[in-house]
């Protein structure tokens, strides 16, 4: 259920990275919810137990606590189900590293608490950008293969943009067993945000 960023020993490095810090819309509880905008990217394994509360067979990810509407342990948020397409285009630890981008559909299914990945997953509603001043996050799932279709050989962390878009075009299954109750992946068909779908839950980080 707890995401866990996953690094190749690069967290002692300081980073600047030019532009303006992008501010988007909040959905009515706080929750940073918008359907496109930027975001950076790392990975994880261990995603059997995903704070969605549902498991799925394709390209899965965590989002970060502050778009994903939900406090850890308290289910579903609005976040759960929903698809994004997602492009890294920038290393963000070697800044000359020319990345040729890379695109993929996730479904998010799971969330990365602000609890322990501030460096990534740090945003909140005072300060909604990360230290690469993106205001989303997204883990890869190892297990899924979204890890592996994404990053580049010897590359563990990018920075990009996301899409959300209708998970008609993800290519996956999701499971229709539900880990506890209150479980929730939103309907393939769901309306994109700030149309509600799972909802939201607790306040904002």
């Amino acid at each position: 259920m707890k995401a866990i960023l996953v690094f190749v020993a690069f967290s002692s490095l300081a980073v600047a990275m030019n532009g303006p810090r992008c501010t988007e819309s909040k959905s009515k509880e706080g929750y940073l919810q918008h359907p496109r905008g930027n975001a950076s990217f790392t990975h994880y394994s261990g995603c059997q137990s995903p704070a969605c509360g549902q498991t799925a067979n394709g390209y899965t990810a965590a989002i970060s606590q502050l778009t994903f509407g939900a406090k850890p342990g308290s289910g579903a948020g609005d976040a759960c189900g929903r698809c994004f397409k997602v492009t890294g285009n920038h290393d963000p630890y070697s800044p000359n590293n020319k990345i040729t981008p890379t695109s993929i559909i996730v479904m998010v299914n799971d969330m990365c608490p602000v609890a322990g990945n501030q460096q990534w997953c740090g945003q909140t509603h005072s300060h909604p950008t990360n230290d690469f001043y993106t205001t989303v996050h997204f883990d890869m799932c190892e297990d899924s293969g979204a890890a592996r279709a994404f990053f580049p050989d010897g590359i563990g962390a990018l920075t990009g943009t996301y899409e959300e878009v209708s998970c008609l075009e993800w290519k996956g299954t999701e499971s229709t067993t539900k880990l506890w109750n209150g479980a929730c992946l939103a309907p393939r068909t769901a309306a994109f945000w700030p149309t509600k779908a799972c909802g939201n839950k607790d306040t904002p980080p």
